[in-house]
C-alpha cells in the first residue's frame, strides 16, 4: 500500500504560537525513512515552503497559496517529461497553476479599499507583517512574496459577506485561515490541488494511493473532504473546527504534538495490518 500525506502548516505541523515543528520530529523522520511523500499544503508562498522543506529535510511536491499552484521538484521530472533525461544540475520544477494572478487580486483590493478599509500583505511593509504574524523578518519577506493570493485584514469583519459578494463578481473568493482571511481564485482550493496530485501519483505509479490529510482551519476543509483519512488538529484556544467527515480523526493535542502522535498512531496501524 502506497501512502500520500497532505498537511497544512500553520497551526497543524507548525505550532500556532512559535511556528515550531520540533515536536513532530519523530514522525517526520519515520516518514522520510519510509519514503512516504509529505506534501505540504498551505496558504504560504513558494519561497516560504522551499525554506521549510530544507529545514525539514524533504524534497516532495508541495501545494502553495491555498491550492493556487502545485510544484513538483526536479526529482519528479519523469512524472511529466518521459523523454527528457538531463544530467544534474536540472533545477527546473514542474508547476501546475490552478489559481489566478496576484495582480488581478490586487486590482480588486484597490477597487474596494476605501469602502471596506481593507489591508492586504501588499499594503504592509515587511516589518508590519513580521509584527502582526510573529515571523522573523526574513520569513515575513518570503510571506510577502505572493504570486496568486492575498491574506488580508479589515476593520469590520461583519462586512466580510458583502465583500465576498463583490469578490465573486471578479472571479475571486474569500476563505479563512488560522490567522487571516485570504482572497483566492474562485476555482481553486486545497481540495482541487490534492485531487490533482493524487491523480498524478496514481497514474504514474500504476496504483491507487491511500491519502491522509491533516489540517485545522476552514481553508483546510476542501483538503480534508478529498482524502481517505482526514485528521483535524485542535486550535490551542478555540478547540476543534466545527466540521464532520466520514472517518474523521481528531488529534488529542494542538500543533506539532498532535500531528506527531496522530501520524505515529496511523503508521503503527498500517504496519500491524500489513504483518
Amino acid at each position: 500500500m502506497k501512502i500520500l500525506i497532505f498537511t497544512d502548516l500553520d497551526g497543524t505541523l507548525l505550532n500556532h504560537e512559535d511556528y515550531s515543528f520540533e515536536d513532530a520530529s519523530a514522525a517526520l523522520e519515520r516518514i522520510k525513512k519510509s519514503g512516504i511523500p509529505l506534501i505540504l499544503t498551505t496558504s504560504k508562498t513558494r519561497r516560504e515552503v522551499e525554506l521549510l522543506q530544507k529545514e525539514i529535510g524533504i524534497d516532495d511536491p508541495f501545494i502553495v497559496e491555498n491550492g493556487a499552484a502545485i510544484y513538483f521538484p526536479p526529482k519528479y521530472t519523469e512524472y511529466f517529461l518521459e523523454d527528457i533525461r538531463q544530467p544534474p544540475p536540472f533545477q527546473i520544477a514542474q508547476v501546475i497553476q490552478l489559481g489566478i494572478s496576484y495582480d488581478r487580486i490586487r486590482s480588486f483590493i484597490d477597487e474596494v479599499r476605501d469602502k471596506f478599509n481593507i489591508r492586504g500583505f501588499g499594503d504592509m511593509s515587511v516589518q508590519e507583517i513580521s509584527d502582526i504574524t510573529g515571523l522573523p523578518r526574513v520569513r515575513a519577506e518570503f510571506a510577502r512574496a505572493r504570486e496568486y493570493t492575498e491574506p488580508f485584514i479589515m476593520d469590520q469583519n461583519h462586512d466580510i459577506y458583502m465583500l465576498q459578494g463583490l469578490a465573486v463578481e471578479r472571479g475571486i473568493k474569500i476563505t479563512k485561515g488560522g490567522r487571516f482571511h485570504h482572497m483566492i481564485g474562485v476555482n481553486q482550493d486545497k481540495g482541487e490541488a490534492v485531487k490533482t496530485v493524487r491523480n498524478i501519483f496514481d497514474q504514474k505509479e500504476g496504483e491507487k494511493h491511500l491519502t491522509i490529510g491533516i489540517g485545522d482551519s476552514i481553508n483546510d476543509v476542501p483538503m480534508l473532504n478529498n482524502v481517505d483519512i482526514p485528521v483535524l488538529i485542535p486550535h490551542p484556544v478555540n478547540g476543534y473546527l466545527d466540521v464532520s467527515f466520514p472517518g474523521l480523526i481528531k488529534a488529542v493535542e494542538p500543533g506539532s504534538k498532535g500531528w506527531n502522535e496522530t501520524i505515529e498512531r496511523l503508521l503503527n496501524g498500517f504496519e500491524t495490518s500489513n504483518n
